[in-house]
């Protein structure tokens, strides 16, 4: 076990990292649409659909340990950073109108509505942190240590 856990390159360890603030992300996402301000809205399932793709397009990375084509691993990564931005783009648009009267109209502002803001804002930043991971393992790209 110890010999697999040596054997993982630092692009390996972001590609799961990349998978947990996915999960992260997902779980305050769901958390977000149905409670407080949002419960009372139908819930745009996409960005939950998107991110367990992209959850188990990175677990496949990750296990793969470089015994995948190239291609195949750089074709995974950018769905996986494209499925994550539109997860991103579907949280925005269903919270715009929540931010309007929160931030540009303060006789509309409410506590719940500040409480769906700011786990929105929390859900865009794993999102964010996510794709910025993805994008960091794909610049690194070597996914195995050769041994020695």
């Amino acid at each position: 076990m110890l010999n697999w856990i040596k054997k993982q390159s630092v692009a390996a360890w972001i590609i799961l990292g990349a998978a947990i603030l996915t999960v992260v992300a997902m779980a305050i996402y769901i958390n977000n649409s149905t409670t407080g301000v949002m419960q009372t809205t139908p819930m745009n399932a996409l960005p939950i659909v998107f991110s367990v793709i992209s959850i188990l397009l990175l677990a496949g990375i990750f296990a793969s340990e470089g015994k995948v084509s190239h291609w195949i691993v750089t074709l995974a990564m950018l769905v996986v950073v494209v499925f994550l931005a539109v997860s991103l783009c579907v949280l925005i648009d269903a919270r715009k109108d929540v931010a309007g009267n929160q931030w540009f109209i303060p006789g509309l502002a409410t506590d719940d509505q500040a409480a769906c803001l700011s786990g929105a804002i929390t859900c865009a930043v794993f999102y964010v942190l996510s794709i910025v991971a993805v994008i960091a393992a794909s610049v690194i790209g070597k996914f195995d240590k050769k041994a020695a």
